[in-house]
């Protein structure tokens, strides 16, 4: 049997890794801890994040409807996938956030209906 090797000794920047990782662990803990105890008696999981102010807020139901609207027509414009007109593949690369190349061979595997290629990709609409 061979002689045991002893393991090197970490670098100080390694270790001031290990620390910095440790103090964000435990931060992040402290901040779960806080929320939770905020948050309690509540159904609802703890998140770190809120929505942005952005989010349309549910409690409107009139704002709600009229988002609902403004994504239907938007999907009603861009009904498909059209690889052959240069602004529906700018629109679809930058709303699916993909290349042109990836949103080509997603459209040949999954067909040019939107929520398809969405789909294949691993995206939303």
């Amino acid at each position: 049997m061979a002689p045991h090797k002893p393991m090197p000794k970490p670098s100080d920047e390694q270790m001031r890794e290990a620390r910095h990782s440790d103090q964000s662990q435990a931060e992040k803990q402290e901040d779960l801890d806080i929320a939770l105890r905020d948050s309690f008696p509540a159904s609802d999981p703890v998140a770190l994040t809120q929505p942005t102010t952005a989010t349309a807020s549910l409690d409107s139901d009139k704002s709600a409807k009229a988002g609902d609207r403004t994504r239907d027509k938007l999907l009603q414009k861009h009904d498909r996938v059209n690889l052959s007109d240069d602004d529906e593949v700018k629109y679809w690369t930058e709303r699916l956030g993909v290349s042109k190349t990836a949103l080509s061979e997603a459209v040949r595997e999954a067909g040019f209906f939107p929520a398809d290629v969405a789909h294949h990709l691993g995206k939303t609409l």
